[in-house]
């Protein structure tokens, strides 16, 4: 059954906030309870909400850019880029693609972030 397009819009949305607030806690509560995460940093995939919530508790805040979006049944993608808050202005942001599945409570059962790691460790460090 697919999840209805406006509970994925209100997710988008709610992670964009999140990431602008640096409220990584909040970004957790967005999982299911055995929601997986896996991203270009981490060698295995995180499984469960507590795992995803202790990982991203070390994030900086970010200033998020949504480039593009595609919502197809359960599924959200997004093309985006970001830059930490107090880097310099003329730091080019990273960029990256992320995709989302959904339940059928509207929470996120599976994330996959693509990204090249060594552009975003290079500008975390300036």
């Amino acid at each position: 059954m697919a999840v209805d397009r406006s509970k994925i819009e209100a997710a988008h949305a709610a992670f964009r906030r999140i990431a602008d607030s640096g409220d990584w806690s909040g970004f957790a509560d967005l999982f299911a309870e055995t929601g997986t995460f896996v991203n270009s940093m981490l060698p295995e995939p995180l499984r469960g909400r507590d795992a995803i919530r202790s990982f991203s508790m070390q994030w900086p805040v970010v200033v998020n850019v949504t480039e593009w979006l595609v919502i197809e049944g359960n599924r959200l993608a997004v093309g985006w880029n970001e830059r930490q808050r107090g880097m310099r202005e003329d730091a080019a942001p990273y960029r990256g693609i992320s995709t989302f599945a959904f339940d059928d409570d509207g929470l996120v059962s599976a994330y996959e972030g693509m990204f090249d790691p060594a552009k975003i460790l290079a500008a975390l460090e300036k």
